[in-house]
């Protein structure tokens, strides 16, 4: 093994409104992966070509590819179709299917995701001997993979990016020297071995999405939500608050970045995708409902009920003792329900969409396609 090495190039994460740190870091890695470079091009979707340079994002590239990657990931995990975020212990139950109470990144999840985007990888636990690890992630490095650490933080992912002898370098928000002591703290360990063709079927990836917006749990939270909301006392009202807010902040980006990646011609969805005339529908009705302005869009709904709520930059979209104020006014209450009604009505037109171009692939394609785990 060399001495020294630390892989090129990097992307520190998160970048743009990523609020996921695993799907960030791994959006990260595969920049490495993948072999994307400066020169790799990529493709404007609001100018519908390959840039040109013509804005700044021209300039940065791979963070352009980076977020890319992330829109794409964020939506066939289906975690872009939630209202909260599963490794969120605050919220019991999870508003989308297969996510415990507790869940913590579990094997099912990492498999669909590596057969999506196409990787092979090792998994190794907290209580995995520390020498096997430390040999597993430099052979890693040695073939020009990074490996994904969860350390102390057990919320926080970093990638492990380069070594010198033992000193091991990790890459977050910046490149830096892991303490000494990393491996007797560590939790969890994904080391990419190599790529593979994506073993996910465009089948496959759409009905997992359909899954996740025709799920009991995501149906059942409008009626949360309103009954919340025709409920609200002096005694409740920052709680509430709280919750709307929070719930809020989780749609406004999350539906964002599936419809980003429903919007683009060219990333890791047009590498399996089978049918161009369902894909070009699919990409008009979540960017339709989800992103175009002054179209009841989701996105643009989200920036209403924060102001709804007196919520925004100034008050680093956090509520505040004027949120629980505005709440208990009836006005209030009456026009977040409306918003809210609103973000499901798109979540089920966009579900039924999906539902539909499902059964005209059952025709094109009848049977189930099989794919390789």
């Amino acid at each position: 093994m060399q001495s020294k090495k630390v892989l090129e190039p990097l992307v520190p994460f998160p970048v743009d409104a990523e609020s996921d740190h695993f799907t960030a870091a791994l959006a990260s890695a595969l920049i490495v992966t993948q072999g994307y470079t400066g020169e790799t091009p990529h493709w404007c979707a609001p100018n519908q070509r390959d840039c040109i340079h013509c804005k700044p994002c021209g300039d940065h590239l791979l963070e352009r590819h980076q977020v890319s990657l992330y829109h794409c990931l964020l939506t066939a995990s289906t975690l872009a179709f939630g209202f909260d975020y599963p490794w969120d212990d605050t919220v019991a139950p999870h508003s989308l299917p297969g996510f415990p109470e507790g869940w913590r990144w579990d094997d099912g999840f990492i498999d669909a995701l590596a057969r999506f985007a196409g990787f092979s990888y090792q998994r190794f636990s907290g209580a995995s001997p520390q020498e096997e690890v430390l040999s597993a992630v430099k052979r890693a490095l040695d073939a020009g993979f990074p490996s994904m650490l969860r350390l102390e933080d057990e919320m926080a992912w970093v990638l492990a990016v380069g070594y010198d002898g033992d000193t091991v370098y990790g890459l977050d928000s910046e490149l830096h020297a892991l303490p000494g002591y990393w491996r007797s703290v560590l939790r969890d360990v994904i080391v990419i071995t190599g790529n593979t063709a994506p073993r996910m079927s465009y089948r496959e990836f759409l009905e997992r999405i359909a899954s996740a917006l025709s799920y009991e749990g995501h149906t059942a939270l409008e009626g949360v939500i309103m009954d919340a909301l025709d409920h609200v006392t002096a005694e409740n009202a920052m709680e509430i608050a709280g919750m709307m807010c929070g719930i809020n902040s989780v749609l406004i980006e999350a539906r964002w970045h599936a419809a980003e990646a429903f919007g683009s011609q060219k990333n890791l969805i047009g590498a399996i995708t089978i049918n161009k005339e369902i894909q070009e529908r699919l990409s008009e009705v979540l960017v339709s409902r989800y992103i175009t302005e002054n179209n009841e869009e989701t996105h643009g709904i989200g920036w209403k009920i924060w102001g709804a709520l007196g919520v925004g930059p100034e008050t680093e979209y956090c509520i505040t003792q004027q949120s629980a104020a505005l709440i208990l006014q009836p006005e209030t209450r009456e026009a977040l329900k409306r918003l809210f009604a609103k973000v499901f009505e798109n979540d089920r037109a966009v579900c039924s969409t999906i539902q539909a171009c499902l059964a005209e692939l059952s025709i094109l394609l009848p049977g189930r396609a099989q794919t390789k785990r």
